[in-house]
């Protein structure tokens, strides 16, 4: 099981993206809570096995990486 943080520039951006998802094809993804003032999601993915941070930028979804480009 894996958390998976996503970071927006803006929060209707976050929501348009948690709309797109389809929830009912992906049992094993669900999301835990939304911090609207950090524009971030926290969703579980109980097939994953490592955490992942993401932003959405301005082509999807991107990586983001620590110093050490983890």
């Amino acid at each position: 099981m894996a958390q998976i943080i996503v970071v927006s520039e803006s929060l209707e951006r976050l929501q348009g993206f948690l709309i797109g998802i389809e929830w009912t094809n992906d049992s094993a993804l669900s999301l835990i809570r939304v911090d609207a003032q950090q524009r971030t999601a926290l969703l579980c993915d109980q097939d994953a096995d490592e955490d992942r941070h993401w932003r959405l930028g301005p082509c999807g979804l991107e990586a983001m990486v620590d110093e050490r480009g983890l």
